[in-house]
């Protein structure tokens, strides 16, 4: 029993159990940590430390003057490292050193069983961080090891815990697949949590400067995951998905421009519209999309200058539908005098080696914009290198260093160069920061975009045609990284990062689409879709008592069959066997034999000839051999005592 009465509740717990309870205690409060400030684990750990070793040495509580300094102590370190104790972060780290605290004043199986239960708690908070796959893997780890737990301060053997936990969980997920079905849902995903984090999941920044990207390159951490409708598959080339427009550069960095006007009245390009899905977590209020962003029918969500999608509300991760544009332009026929200011601003006195050979470019092509912006994209194929491992750049004129003497560089660094040399020569240009490309998973007939996919490009403004032409100085020098990926562009060196353990990862992110595609984002419009294809799409009280006596059968379902295999256990087949042959026999009148041995009761007088087969089996199995017999041999026997048993009985009423 992994719960008992309250007098064996006061007694003192074995050493054994209670550092169990510690050890999950410390399961449980890992993934919470890796969020918390560094001051905050660091403390944790040393307490229960400090905590382990007093169990050793059989110091069962400390006194209650020692445990108000460490509650006062732990609220001073929450207070300092997190700023407060409330919010996410603060009540989050301020409940995890409470529960590590409990365990000082852990003294009888009931103080250690309220730790376990408030183990719960801590897991939910876990959630509350981060919904990715192996956070509900550990999880579910983590509930196991809290039953393991409760059973052990039960005085049960580790193995029986074992075994009867796992028993009670796997019996319990039918109702629990039925609970998540079917209980109502919200039209937002039930974990969406706003966040307060400087960086989104992947660390896109708001400012890029040389370098900046290269960074975030460096991780194979998964992004986010797009499907396309009707089974259509994008070359990688098209797939550039924008996630923020920088438009002022000052310091040899682009940032954004606050306020940046809206866009959503603009008129849509005539290319190809295609319609997709992203499951994403937004990055600061945006998401990741492709050009020419059309959002269908979702609500709380707009356009920026650029296309860029901006959402009213951070609910974590979740799943969009879109349309867009893949022909790579953005229509707008007009600049206003702000804009064709902001999109052609340059610091003064920087640069200047860039903005005579821009300027001298310009005019060596009849100062065409068209042609001039070719003509610099070409100027990228003599003698520029694509690297990871660029020289460092320095000061203002970081552009002149990266175009005249290093010419080894990222997309970040042909990005900036390419913009400054347009706004040199007064053509409107902005870049645009996000991914590109991404991994096709065939098995799960998705896009995989990770961290080593971000991406920055150029966007150019042509009057002649009133677009928005994007335009890509990478692949000018790389153009397999535009048509492949990033460690097939890379030297062999730099790639090997990218390429190991290939198999495991495609396994890996096929298990996280799926679990974000319906687990994250099971909300209120999956639910009525698939409750619709079953039927019950209205509620109607048949349905709700259908439902409810579904559930009830899948509660009940485990609860027989872990019953009648405790019957079965408790079982002793040969004695409990023999005692019922001799009930059963006394019942009918043959005599009292309760105190008689086989061997007599076969020679007693009136014992029927089925009784005696019975018998005599019975003294083959329990005293013909020199080991016991085969468990099956006798539960055999002990079936066919039974249904023996229970003839006599019809036969008597």
């Amino acid at each position: 029993m992994l719960f008992a009465h309250a007098p064996f509740l006061e007694k003192h717990p074995d050493v054994r159990a209670t550092m169990f309870a510690l050890c999950a205690l410390a399961a449980v409060s890992l993934p919470l940590l890796w969020q918390l400030p560094a001051a905050v684990a660091a403390v944790f750990a040393g307490c229960w430390l400090l905590r382990a070793v007093l169990l050793q040495a059989g110091v069962r509580a400390l006194a209650g003057w020692q445990l108000l300094l460490l509650l006062a102590a732990a609220m001073l370190l929450v207070w300092r490292a997190a700023g407060t104790l409330f919010g996410l972060q603060g009540g989050i780290a301020f409940l995890l050193m409470l529960s590590l605290l409990k365990s000082f004043e852990g003294k009888s199986r009931r103080d250690w069983q309220v730790l376990v239960l408030v183990m719960l708690f801590l897991t939910a908070g876990a959630v509350l961080f981060d919904q990715d796959l192996l956070t509900g893997v550990w999880v579910l780890a983590c509930l196991m090891l809290m039953a393991v737990s409760l059973a052990l301060l039960n005085e049960m053997r580790l193995t029986a815990a074992l075994r009867q936990s796992a028993t009670a969980f796997l019996l319990t997920l039918p109702l629990m697949a039925v609970l998540f079905v079917a209980v109502p849902r919200r039209d937002a995903p039930l974990w969406g949590v706003p966040q307060n984090t400087a960086k989104g999941r992947t660390g896109m920044s708001e400012r890029m400067k040389p370098g900046s990207i290269g960074e975030l390159v460096q991780s194979n951490e998964p992004a986010f995951a797009a499907t396309f409708d009707n089974g259509f598959v994008p070359q990688p080339q098209q797939l550039y998905w924008r996630v923020m427009l920088l438009s002022d550069y000052q310091n040899g960095a682009w940032q954004m421009v606050l306020n940046e006007y809206n866009d959503s009245a603009l008129p849509a390009a005539s290319g190809k519209t295609v319609a997709y899905q992203i499951i994403a977590e937004d990055e600061k209020g945006r998401l990741p999309v492709l050009e020419h962003a059309l959002p269908v029918s979702q609500r709380g969500m707009w356009r920026e200058a650029g296309g860029v999608l901006r959402v009213r509300s951070r609910l974590g991760v979740r799943r969009v539908r879109l349309q867009a544009d893949l022909d790579g332009k953005l229509a707008q026929a007009e600049l206003s005098a702000f804009e064709r200011r902001l999109y052609t601003a340059l610091p003064p006195d920087t640069n200047p080696r860039t903005r005579a050979f821009a300027q001298q470019l310009l005019r060596d092509n009849g100062n065409d914009p068209a042609r001039f912006a070719q003509a610099a994209y070409r100027h990228f194929r003599q003698g520029f290198t694509y690297t990871l491992k660029p020289p460092v750049l320095h000061g203002q004129d970081s552009t002149d260093q990266f175009v005249f003497d290093s010419k080894q560089g990222f997309c970040e660094h042909y990005a900036d160069a390419f913009t400054v040399m347009m706004r040199a020569a007064g053509v409107p240009a902005r870049v645009v920061t996000g991914y590109q490309g991404g991994e096709y998973n065939e098995a799960g007939g998705f896009w995989q975009i990770r961290s080593k996919d971000a991406h920055a490009w150029t966007e150019i403004w042509l009057p002649e045609q009133g677009v928005w032409q994007r335009i890509d100085p990478t692949a000018a020098v790389a153009a397999v990284r535009i048509n492949g990926s990033v460690e097939q562009a890379l030297p062999e060196s730099e790639a090997a990062a990218f390429t190991a353990n290939r198999t495991w990862t495609r396994l890996l992110d096929r298990s996280r689409f799926y679990w974000q595609q319906w687990v994250i984002n099971y909300d209120g419009d999956r639910q009525r879709n698939l409750l619709a294809k079953l039927g019950l799409e209205r509620w109607s009280w048949g349905g709700a008592l259908l439902l409810a006596v579904l559930a009830a059968a899948l509660a009940a379902l485990p609860l027989l069959l872990w019953w009648r295999r405790s019957r079965r256990r408790d079982i002793r087949p040969l004695e409990d066997g023999f005692a019922l042959l001799k009930h059963t026999l006394t019942a009918d009148g043959h005599g009292d034999f309760a105190a008689t041995g086989p061997l007599d009761l076969l020679q007693a007088d009136g014992v029927p000839e089925a009784a005696q087969v019975l018998l005599r089996q019975y003294i083959e199995l329990a005293y013909a051999r020199a080991d016991a017999p085969p468990p099956h041999e006798a539960r055999a026997w002990y079936a066919r005592v039974a249904k023996w048993a229970k003839k006599r009985q019809r036969g008597a009423d």
